[in-house]
């Protein structure tokens, strides 16, 4: 296939596909003066200090509140974002076969692979980590060892092999999760089968990165046109109208074309990797 048929094709999925759209968005979301009392007496700063040590407490009290609530959000969209992840694999293969896959569906088929297509994202970043940190390293030791000019001829080469390898584990990491779900395989087993199948197709996951980065712009472009002028209208309204009204109906309308936009992209840049 051409970038340009891959593109097509993800493009068809990302508009006709309405039912993928919720495991897209998730996907997408994821492509935040004290009163001095010199006549108080002894017993006036006690109370003082108990009233300061309860409002101390209290604001403690809060603060680990929005933090444990903030931690569930975070675990919740983690977890929501590989099970949408699995589930526009299927329902993109369930697609190009003529078929079609239902909200509950799609549940139950990303729940299924959810912690395997973690697994790989988790190797993936740890890989990446460990490249990105060697190479800092090197230019550190380099650099005190050699100056500034050392840490330059160091990073150069390490830079040159560097960037085609984090390409190359990103490719795998692509490919192994498509591998995982649609076979069914563990995650060291679909890594080994990913780097496999790249042998010799290099190139063809070059391309699949283009044909990602240019459907993506067009969605965004094409989301812009209409959300850009909406919002435009919105801020000539307010002499005019008062500005929660216009909240409100910037919430209405702009929000939902938003997510629609987000949802887009993420069934879009799932959908590549799938066909691809």
């Amino acid at each position: 296939m051409t970038i340009l048929e891959i593109v097509n094709e993800g493009l068809h999925h990302a508009c006709s596909r309405r039912s993928l759209w919720l495991f897209g968005f998730f996907v997408g979301v994821w492509s935040g003066g004290s009163n001095g009392g010199g006549n108080d007496s002894g017993g006036g700063d006690a109370i003082g200090g108990v009233a300061a040590a309860g409002v101390l407490a209290s604001s403690g009290t809060l603060m680990a509140s929005i933090a444990v609530v903030l931690v569930a959000a975070a675990v919740t969209f983690l977890v929501l974002r590989f099970v949408g992840e699995g589930a526009l694999i299927e329902g993109v293969v369930r697609a190009r076969q003529g078929g079609g896959m239902t909200t509950k569906e799609g549940f139950r088929a990303g729940w299924a692979h959810w912690g395997v297509l973690f697994r790989i994202a988790l190797l993936y970043v740890a890989a990446t980590i460990g490249t990105v940190g060697l190479l800092v390293a090197l230019c550190v030791i380099a650099w005190h060892l050699l100056g500034v000019l050392g840490a330059v001829l160091v990073g150069l080469p390490t830079l040159v092999i560097a960037v085609p390898w984090l390409v190359t584990i990103y490719l795998v990491q692509a490919f192994a999760g498509r591998i995982a779900v649609l076979e069914n395989r563990r995650a060291l087993d679909a890594i080994r089968k990913a780097r496999l199948f790249l042998h010799g197709r290099l190139l063809h996951g070059l391309k699949l990165i283009v044909a990602t980065f240019l459907g993506t712009l067009a969605i965004t472009v094409v989301g812009m046109v209409v959300l850009v002028p909406v919002a435009l209208l919105l801020m000539a309204l307010l002499p005019v109208l008062r500005l929660v009204l216009v909240i409100a109906i910037a919430g209405v309308v702009l929000v939902p074309l938003a997510c629609i936009l987000i949802a887009m992209i993420g069934t879009f840049r799932s959908s590549v990797w799938t066909v691809g």
